[in-house]
């Protein structure tokens, strides 16, 4: 795991400051080393880097930011896994326990494949682990999508919905006491409401070509479009039940696949969708 690091290693501002180390935002171990959460936000942009590197042909220095990754997940597994808890703590002391440590440890892989849900489901509902403020509930909801709940999206809204209702016309940076800010941080949103909720995303490297898995949760209707290199992608979709129809227009010489249970392969121009 990683050891001491310096400089202001900030992760969330679900941490207070303390007289040692005033700034806050820091987790347990962010200063002496040993963070569970640093180590596998490493770990998690290391197996992103692979990607790159596979994607441009750089396969041995992939292979090597590969292996890092994996001993970093199993160091972290090894010395944080909390058995009692069935939950990651944030470091080796296992006296603190976030879902920020638990997130990363679903998105780097450092906690079995078969046990993610389970965790998720832990992460999300109890209240006694340190809780992501507005921005880091981003990477909620990448652990939600990689969990297989995405459905569930819509419904974890509220609280931009209390931002709304308490008079902010930007998105605040904290929950209250907070001014409205104009913060980029909390505005993961307008990325999710056609990434996740109309499901646009890239089917390979460079968007070549597309992936369309959409999740309505409780919205009957959506329609939305995503700018794209060869021009715009367009998703107009609406609940049958349990099955979904409507179009997809894709732009000229784009292909790609719409995924609603099984899947369906999509082509340059108007296609039509329906599920029962």
């Amino acid at each position: 795991m990683l050891g001491p690091t310096p400089h202001w290693n900030y992760v969330d501002w679900a941490w207070g400051g303390s007289d040692e180390y005033p700034s806050g935002g820091v987790p347990p171990g962010g200063f002496t080393g040993g963070s569970s959460i640093l180590t596998l936000q490493l770990a998690y942009t290391l197996n992103d880097a692979a990607d790159l590197l596979d994607a441009f042909g750089e396969s041995n220095l992939a292979s090597k930011y590969k292996s890092l990754k994996e001993s970093l997940g199993k160091s972290t597994w090894n010395l944080c896994w909390d058995k009692g808890n069935n939950l990651m703590a944030d470091d080796s002391a296992k006296k603190s326990f976030s879902q920020h440590a638990n997130i990363m440890a679903i998105l780097s892989d450092a906690v079995p494949a078969d046990q993610q849900k389970s965790i998720f489901e832990r992460t999300d509902t109890d209240k006694s682990l340190n809780q992501a403020t507005f921005y880091y509930r981003f990477y909620l909801f990448r652990a939600l999508k990689k969990g297989g709940l995405a459905d569930r999206y819509v419904s974890m809204l509220q609280p931009w919905k209390n931002m709304i209702a308490a008079g902010l016309t930007t998105f605040a940076e904290t929950p209250e006491p907070t001014r409205s800010d104009c913060h980029a941080w909390s505005a993961s949103p307008l990325y999710d409401f056609l990434a996740t909720v109309c499901g646009v995303e890239p089917g390979s490297p460079a968007f070549k070509t597309v992936k369309i898995e959409p999740h309505l949760g409780p919205l009957k209707y959506i329609k939305g479009k995503v700018p794209h290199p060869a021009g715009d992608i367009i998703v107009d979709l609406e609940r049958t039940g349990t099955g979904i129809k409507g179009t997809v227009i894709l732009p000229r010489g784009l292909k790609g696949k719409f995924i609603w249970g099984n899947e369906t392969e999509l082509k340059s121009g108007e296609n039509l969708i329906y599920f029962r």
